[in-house]
């Protein structure tokens, strides 16, 4: 069995009739560009993305050099607004809305690493403002030593907190939820806090496991769940494997404490769902990076992910979190 094989047979995962896409940006040269945010907003969504030489790798500080970019589409074309200043060092862009004292806030971020010796340590920084345009460019929290951290603002003003520790019962990482006061609590957001879960593969498969983005999502009873956009991956002879995935915590339980056994991923997307196109190398050829769930309409939506560190790809899939109560529709109708 190939381990590609392992999303459908452990995993039951099989893609939808239609592939999914790869997204060009124009103006960029000869750079790979993944790992996306989408900033949803009036008069046209703005992406900032991830850029770097195929041969950047964090591994030789000599080559490594990520870029966060922007870009806007202008008829029908992705092309990069040089009106928004890049972000430097920067891999794997993020971003929310938080209304904090009756005012709407972009909380933008990203990881950036640093080096102790030949030890590659990464950081989450986390800026916000009015909008791209006016963030405060000096980070307002930075959350060393880790990855994938994620904050949703839930209905009572309160933030749900995903963090990915790594190590010991974590093993190389497992998604802890938890719940900050304010946004001014996320500058400690290393210290212990009281767990509401622990999520995993379910499947003993996965090496580790992660957030990349939170949003709250109604049933067709009305009931409000925590959709959890994620992935699960796993290492086997040098070659890195890649899913997207999602979770669903039913919001009021998840604030008693209690999610009702336990949460376990479902498989949306992995890289055979999507259009041919070339790895970083030839380890990374299975990997679907997922960033960003955006709602069409209904229980549709459009899957932005990042493919084998090289492309930006998009699919759109039914009902990613399972609410829906009538039968799923024919993918030919």
């Amino acid at each position: 069995m190939k381990h590609t094989d392992v999303w459908t047979t452990k995993y039951g995962h099989v893609c939808p009739p239609n592939l999914g896409t790869i997204v060009k940006i124009a103006g960029l040269g000869r750079r790979d560009l993944y790992n996306v945010a989408v900033i949803e907003q009036p008069g046209g969504n703005i992406l900032a993305f991830r850029s770097e030489q195929r041969r950047s790798f964090a591994w030789n500080p000599r080559s490594y050099h990520p870029v966060v970019r922007f870009a806007r589409e202008h008829s029908g074309v992705w092309e990069v607004d040089t009106h928004l200043l890049p972000f430097d060092m920067m891999e794997d862009p993020f971003c929310f809305t938080v209304h904090e004292r009756g005012k709407k806030q972009l909380i933008f971020g990203g990881v950036q690493i640093r080096r102790e010796g030949r030890e590659i340590i990464p950081q989450t920084v986390f800026y916000r403002g009015t909008s791209l345009f006016r963030l405060d460019r000096t980070p307002f929290a930075i959350i060393d030593n880790m990855k994938d951290i994620r904050l949703l603002q839930l209905p009572d003003g309160r933030f749900l907190l995903c963090r990915r520790p790594w190590g010991g019962e974590y093993g190389r990482g497992r998604i802890t939820l938890h719940i900050l006061d304010t946004l001014e609590d996320l500058q400690d957001a290393r210290r212990k806090l009281p767990t509401l879960a622990v999520l995993d593969d379910c499947f003993k498969v996965a090496d580790w496991v992660g957030v990349n983005h939170l949003q709250l999502v109604s049933d067709s009873q009305g009931q409000q769940w925590v959709g959890l956009l994620g992935h699960v991956a796993f290492n086997k002879q040098g070659a890195k494997h890649y899913a997207a995935c999602t979770y669903r915590i039913l919001l009021d339980n998840l604030l008693a404490g209690s999610t009702s056994g336990k949460p376990c991923p479902e498989i949306i997307a992995v890289r055979s769902c999507f259009e041919p196109g070339p790895a970083k190398n030839k380890g990374l050829q299975d990997v679907v990076f997922p960033d960003h769930l955006q709602h069409l309409s209904g229980y549709t939506y459009r899957l932005w992910a990042g493919l084998s560190d090289t492309n930006i790809g998009t699919i759109e899939l039914y009902d990613p979190f399972h609410l829906a109560s009538s039968p799923r529709p024919d993918p030919g109708n």
